[in-house]
């Protein structure tokens, strides 16, 4: 239920005129010392359009890995919106960012690495396959070709493709190092 209920916080958010502002990332006012925009600007959205792709991938990949493992599900997250935050600072001139893309392309990679790791051959090639459509999503995204493979953005609108890229390494860092604990 914690997946349910992220998902409906983020787009409760969105009622809220001013939580954007309050919550997105600002890098002055991250590296002023505000850090907890290095995990809140995953959780509000600047269009309703950007928010139900990003929500819906929370929702189903959320669910799955909260039936695995809640403590785990959690950990992608944190991990992958730090991550992702990191990127931006340290790879991109990006000044602003919202959207919860980074955190479902956590999600993303990690069940399809998970499916990678599995003992059953079918479910190996499905992650595997996963993984590589993932990476070249990020070489598309990184190439500079205008807009998302999966939203339609605003006019304007960058794709933070360090921060897909940084979001789904921190998915799969958590997924390994369960895997290596297991």
């Amino acid at each position: 239920m914690l997946a349910l209920a992220l998902v409906a916080a983020c787009a409760g958010l969105m009622l809220f005129p001013g939580a954007v502002a309050a919550l997105e990332f600002v890098r002055a006012r991250v590296l002023a010392g505000e850090l907890w925009r290095l995990w809140s600007g995953h959780l509000v959205h600047a269009t309703p359009r950007l928010a139900f792709v990003d929500l819906c991938v929370l929702a189903l990949l959320g669910a799955w890995w909260e039936r695995r493992s809640r403590v785990v599900f959690l950990a992608i997250l944190g991990t992958s919106a730090l991550f992702a935050s990191l990127a931006l600072l340290a790879l991109t001139s990006f000044e602003r960012y919202t959207g919860s893309s980074a955190l479902g392309s956590g999600l993303f990679v990690a069940t399809a690495l998970a499916l990678a790791l599995e003992q059953r051959g079918g479910l190996r090639v499905l992650g595997a396959v996963l993984l590589a459509l993932f990476a070249a999503k990020c070489v598309f995204e990184a190439s500079g070709a205008q807009g998302a493979l999966f939203a339609a953005l605003p006019a304007g609108t960058l794709v933070a493709a360090a921060a897909h890229a940084a979001g789904g390494a921190g998915g799969a860092l958590v997924v390994l190092l369960r895997q290596r604990r297991a």
